[in-house]
C-alpha cells in the first residue's frame, strides 16, 4: 500500500464560518416574521447575540497576545483586546442592561439616554468607529483577494503577512450586508418599507452581530496560520 502524505489545511474551514452566518440568519429571520419582539431591546437576542460573540473574541484575542512573541504582532493583538473590551463594556453599558444599574457619575454630565456608555453621546464614538471596521473587513476579505488574484499574487495587506484577513472571513462580511439590507432598501424611499416587512428589527444591530463573528473568525483563523507557520520554520530541511 502507498502512504499518502496529506497536506494539513492551510486555514480554518471557511464552509464552517458560512453555515454558523446562515443558521443566525435562519434564526434571526424566524424570530423577525414571527416575534420580532424577540430580536429588539437591549436584551433582546440581536444584543445578546452580540455580547456572547464579544466574550467569546476578548479572552481568546488576550490569550494570543500573550502567547505570541513577535513584536508587532503581540501588539497588533492588543490593539484588538483594547477593541474588542471597549465594544463589549459599551455592548453592557458596563454592566447596566445585566444588572439594572442606574447612570451616574462621569457618563450622567453627557448622555442623555441614561446608559452608561460613550457611543451615544456622539457619532464619532458609534458610527465612524463601526464604519471604519466594516471598510476594513471588505478591504480585507474582498478587494485584497481580489487585488492579489489580478496582480500576480501581490496584494493589499501583504506585509507582515499575518495581517490580512483571509477568505476563511468572508462570510461574516457577506451576512453583515444582508442583514442591512431593509435599512438599505428603505433608504430608496420606495413604496414600501423593507424594516417593516421583517418586524422592524435594527439594520444596524444585525450587522454589528456579524461584525463580532467576524472578529472570532479572523482570530482563530490567526492562531490556525500562525501554528502552521511556526511547525513549518521548525520543520526539518
Amino acid at each position: 500500500m502507498i502512504a499518502i502524505d496529506k497536506q494539513p489545511q492551510k486555514d480554518i474551514s471557511a464552509l464552517a464560518v458560512w453555515l454558523v452566518c446562515l443558521a443566525l440568519y435562519v434564526v434571526f429571520m424566524y424570530f423577525a416574521f414571527t416575534s420580532p419582539n424577540v430580536l429588539k431591546g437591549e436584551l433582546g437576542l440581536l444584543e445578546n447575540t452580540q455580547v456572547v460573540f464579544l466574550v467569546i473574541a476578548l479572552p481568546l484575542a488576550v490569550w494570543m497576545a500573550v502567547r505570541n512573541k513577535e513584536k508587532w504582532l503581540r501588539w497588533w493583538l492588543i490593539l484588538i483586546s483594547v477593541g474588542l473590551f471597549y465594544l463589549l463594556t459599551e455592548e453592557t453599558s458596563w454592566g447596566q442592561h445585566y444588572f439594572g444599574w442606574d447612570m451616574g457619575g462621569f457618563f450622567a454630565g453627557f448622555n442623555d439616554q441614561g446608559e452608561n456608555n460613550f457611543h451615544n453621546t456622539d457619532a464619532w464614538l458609534d458610527q465612524k468607529p463601526r464604519a471604519v471596521l466594516l471598510l476594513g473587513m471588505i478591504l480585507g476579505t474582498i478587494v485584497h483577494p481580489l487585488v492579489k488574484r489580478f496582480r500576480n499574487g501581490r496584494g493589499l495587506f501583504d506585509n507582515p503577512w499575518w495581517f490580512a484577513p483571509t477568505l476563511a472571513c468572508l462570510g461574516p462580511v457577506v451576512f453583515s450586508q444582508i442583514g442591512a439590507l431593509p435599512k438599505r432598501i428603505d433608504a430608496f424611499n420606495l413604496a414600501f418599507s423593507a424594516q417593516a416587512f421583517t418586524g422592524g428589527y435594527r439594520s444596524s444591530e444585525m450587522e454589528e452581530v456579524y461584525m463580532y463573528v467576524f472578529f472570532v473568525a479572523y482570530l482563530l483563523s490567526l492562531h490556525y496560520r500562525l501554528k502552521l507557520h511556526k511547525t513549518a520554520a521548525s520543520a526539518p530541511t
